[in-house]
């Protein structure tokens, strides 16, 4: 594995999931990052704005595409050469119980 020289953040939405991203690959790549660092995947609180109040660590968020949308994003990155970053914060990831 080798660390990327330059990433791009964003930060997921259901309004602006993987297939979003999945169509920003090209620009992103002619800019130059080497790969896309994403915000929280996994499913979160129903309405979450930012994904870190998750509620199932082992399952990638329906909302923003599920395991599909996911898949379908790390192969047209894997296509380009870029990589794929998950923020993943355990301390601070949960829904307020």
């Amino acid at each position: 594995m080798r660390a990327p020289a330059s990433t791009y953040r964003l930060q997921l939405t259901a309004e602006r999931g993987f297939d979003h991203v999945r169509r920003l690959v090209p620009y992103l790549d002619a800019l130059g990052v080497e790969a896309v660092y994403l915000a929280p995947i996994f499913t979160a609180r129903a309405g979450s704005e930012h994904g870190y109040d998750v509620v199932d660590v082992g399952a990638v968020s329906p909302a923003l595409g599920g395991d599909a949308g996911l898949l379908a994003l790390s192969a047209a990155l894997r296509e380009r050469g870029m990589g794929l970053v998950v923020d993943f914060v355990p301390n601070h990831m949960a829904a307020c119980l």
